[in-house]
């Protein structure tokens, strides 16, 4: 949401015929209200994540089971059909909804394994449905569960176990990839392609091995810097809407005990900037 926010804010910036460089000032500026904004959410999913991955048999039972679950999402329906900003989406065939996302999310939240339906996307894809419709559904979800009385940890780690469904459902699991085609050029076009990721990322590598606040995070021995300079760049390249050669579910867990903050990884967007300049990179595309 907050890079969605950042985006149409360069957007409008850019409309109003504001120099690339000014925008990207702004962009800069903009960026450290992001640990204000997102923590709160960030830790408690982290929290309620980790318990996730201990088994969501358990967090089924504390929702009470099947019975839980039916009396949970009647309510759901009824905070939905209340709801002007959804309430046309559960017009028609409720019965058949109601079979389809109680087998589902039962699924999801570690009940049995009983979806039998179409993909989620075949389902949804003639309905309209956007980020919008997801977001009120899935506050509607937590309001229903605060009026059952479950806690806090619990509403949290149902949230975070129904989620990932979002991309399924409104079928953008491309989204971001799509996002970054401007005039119908890529990014990784603009960027100017492959080799010039590459320089970037080896230039940036070396403006952090020479600055003492991300210093500490880069000494590593010739072979593993090669490696993580390699994996870097095909991060990248992916990223950017070229070939994706790295596997990025991997992100959260090579860096999870490493206590790298928002003040290391701003500080190492600047040096990227600063190195894509060095380059000669596109300022729009880097930035």
């Amino acid at each position: 949401h907050f890079d969605c926010l950042m985006e149409i804010i360069s957007e409008v910036l850019r409309e109003a015929g504001r120099d690339e460089g000014i925008i990207a000032e702004v962009m800069i500026n903009l960026q450290p209200a992001r640990a204000d904004v997102t923590t709160g959410f960030t830790v408690r999913m982290e929290v309620a994540r980790k318990n996730v991955e201990k088994g969501k048999d358990v967090m089924f039972q504390r929702l009470g089971g099947s019975k839980g679950l039916d009396d949970l999402l009647e309510q759901l329906y009824k905070i939905g059909w209340a709801d002007k900003r959804i309430a046309h989406l559960l017009m028609k065939d409720i019965e058949v909804i109601k079979r389809g996302q109680g087998a589902y999310i039962g699924e999801l939240l570690g009940g049995p394994k009983s979806y039998k339906g179409r993909e989620l996307i075949e389902t949804h894809q003639s309905l309209g449905i956007n980020d919008y419709h997801f977001d009120c559904f899935m506050s509607n979800i937590a309001r229903a569960m605060m009026g059952a009385g479950h806690p806090e940890s619990l509403i949290n780690e149902v949230l975070v176990s129904i989620e990932p469904s979002r991309a399924s459902i409104l079928g953008n699991h491309k989204r971001q990839k799509q996002g970054l085609v401007r005039d119908g050029v890529s990014l990784i076009e603009r960027f100017g392609g492959d080799p010039n990721v590459e320089a970037a990322v080896e230039n940036l590598f070396d403006r952090c091995l020479e600055d003492p606040r991300v210093q500490f995070h880069f000494e590593r021995a010739k072979n593993k810097q090669r490696q993580i300079r390699r994996q870097f760049s095909n991060y990248l390249i992916g990223c950017f809407g070229g070939m994706e050669t790295y596997d990025s579910t991997g992100l959260r867990k090579a860096h999870y005990n490493i206590n790298i903050t928002d003040y290391h990884f701003d500080v190492l967007t600047t040096l990227f900037l600063e190195a894509c300049e060095y380059i000669r990179v596109d300022q729009a595309a880097a930035q």
